[in-house]
C-alpha cells in the first residue's frame, strides 16, 4: 500500500508541473490614465512652469517607447492647468496656465522642444497655492495637489554673484585666467559661470558660459578652477550660433557660482556625467 501511495502521489504532481509551465500571462495591467505633473513654486522666478505627461503602455523596451513624445504628453487643448490661491482657509484667485512648446536648453525642465504649462503671474509669499490638473471635454479631475504654501526651504541651487570687472586671459602655452570663491554651508558640487557682456545695436546683453564643475572633496575654505580661452570662445560659439548680428565686446564680465546640495550632486552622479549643474537636454522620459 505504501508503494501504491507513492506511484499515486507523483503522477498528478508532474502533471500539474508541466501544466503550469505551458501557462501564459501578460504583465502589463489594464491601461489607466495617471498623469505626471511637475512643478516648482519659488516666489523668485518671474514664470512659474508646469509640466504635465501621463503614464503610458506599450508593446516591446520601455526605454524606446517612453521617447516617443505622443505616448507621454496630453495633446494641446485637451487639459485645463491651473493654480488656485488661498489665503488661509479662502480662496483669493485662479491663476489659469497658459500651454506652450519651447525649448528649455537650462534651468527647470531643461528638454529640447516639449509642451509646457506656464503663468507669469507673481507669486505671493503669504499665499498657498494648489495646482489642478482637468480634462477640458467633461471637466473630470485627472490630478490636483494640497494648498501649499511658499516657504523657505533649503534650496537644492545656490547661485551668488562673487566678481565683476575686466575680463582677460593671461599668457603661456593655454591662456587662461582664475576663478576663486569661499566655500559655501551645505554645498557638495560648485559650477562657475562666466556672464559674458556685449553691446549689439545700441543695447547691452549678455550670454552665460558655464565652466567646469568644481567637486568638493574637503573642508577647505576656498576653491578655484581656471578658465582656458579656447573653451570660453567655443562655449561663446554656442551660445551665439543662432545669432549673426554684429557684437562688440563690453569688456567686462560677471562671475556667478551655482552650488548644489548633496541631495541633487547624488542625483547628477547617478544619471551621468554632465557638464553643467543644470540639467542638460534629455530624451523625453517618465520619470
Amino acid at each position: 500500500m505504501k508503494r501504491l501511495f507513492y506511484k499515486f502521489f507523483l503522477f498528478p504532481l508532474s502533471i500539474f508541473l508541466f501544466y503550469a509551465c505551458e501557462v501564459e500571462f501578460s504583465p502589463n495591467a489594464e491601461w489607466k490614465e495617471v498623469p505626471s505633473v511637475y512643478c516648482i513654486l519659488d516666489q523668485d522666478d518671474d514664470t512659474t512652469w508646469v509640466r504635465v505627461e501621463k503614464c503610458f503602455l506599450g508593446e516591446g523596451s520601455i526605454y524606446n517607447y517612453g521617447r516617443i513624445s505622443d505616448s507621454i504628453n496630453y495633446p494641446q487643448g485637451s487639459i485645463d492647468v491651473r493654480m488656485i490661491v488661498y489665503n488661509g482657509n479662502h480662496v483669493v484667485d485662479t491663476l489659469d496656465c497658459q500651454y506652450t512648446e519651447c525649448e528649455r536648453p537650462l534651468g527647470n525642465f531643461a528638454s529640447s522642444s516639449q509642451p509646457l504649462y506656464y503663468t507669469t503671474e507673481p507669486l505671493n509669499e503669504n499665499y498657498s497655492y494648489q495646482l489642478e490638473i482637468r480634462r477640458t471635454a467633461d471637466g473630470h479631475l485627472l490630478a490636483n495637489t494640497d494648498a501649499i504654501p511658499l516657504i523657505n526651504t533649503p534650496d537644492p541651487f545656490i547661485t551668488k554673484p562673487f566678481a565683476s570687472g575686466l575680463f582677460a586671459f593671461s599668457g603661456g602655452t593655454k591662456p587662461s585666467f582664475e576663478v576663486e570663491w569661499n566655500t559655501m554651508d551645505n554645498a557638495r558640487l560648485y559650477q562657475p559661470v562666466i556672464r559674458f557682456y556685449y553691446s549689439q545695436e545700441g543695447d547691452t546683453h549678455y550670454v552665460d558660459v558655464p565652466c567646469s564643475k568644481v567637486p568638493v572633496h574637503n573642508e577647505s575654505q576656498s576653491l578655484s578652477t581656471l578658465v582656458y580661452r579656447t573653451d570660453f570662445l567655443q562655449g561663446l560659439k554656442t551660445a551665439f550660433k543662432d545669432n549673426h548680428e554684429r557684437k562688440y565686446y563690453v569688456k567686462y564680465v560677471d562671475v556667478y557660482v551655482t552650488a548644489c546640495n548633496e541631495d541633487l550632486n547624488v542625483y547628477l552622479n547617478t544619471v551621468g556625467s554632465n557638464n553643467s549643474i543644470d540639467q542638460g537636454t534629455e530624451p523625453y522620459s517618465n520619470i
